[in-house]
């Protein structure tokens, strides 16, 4: 019997602590209502530019939250890219436009 409560008591420990990692994952969504977001500029962009220009913004925030000097050479995605090799170019593009737009943003106290 102890060894049962003792079961129980660790899956419901799991299990609280799972609903718990879901709902602070869930606070990472999409910025809140007013918060700074910049604007994807519209045209006629390639998909693998427009997979870029938000790489680009994650990765810029990465290097803001950890004060790093800005570089986007810096990412391994930036320099090797998953995309055929026509793609590319039209990726680091992309990637270098959304890098600045962040990282200028908030360089200069956004």
């Amino acid at each position: 019997m102890r060894k049962s409560k003792t079961a129980l008591a660790l899956v419901l420990g799991l299990a609280l602590s799972g609903g718990t990692s879901l709902a602070v994952h869930a606070q990472n969504g999409p910025p809140p209502p007013g918060a700074w977001s910049p604007d994807e500029p519209q045209g006629n962009w390639p998909k693998a530019w427009h997979s870029g220009f938000h790489d680009g913004i994650e990765a810029a925030r990465h290097d803001v939250d950890a004060r790093r000097p800005p570089d986007p050479d810096r990412h391994d995605n930036f320099r090797h890219p998953d995309l055929p090799r026509d793609q590319r170019s039209d990726f680091r593009e992309g990637f270098r436009r959304g890098y600045h737009m962040y990282y200028d943003h908030h360089a200069n106290g956004g």
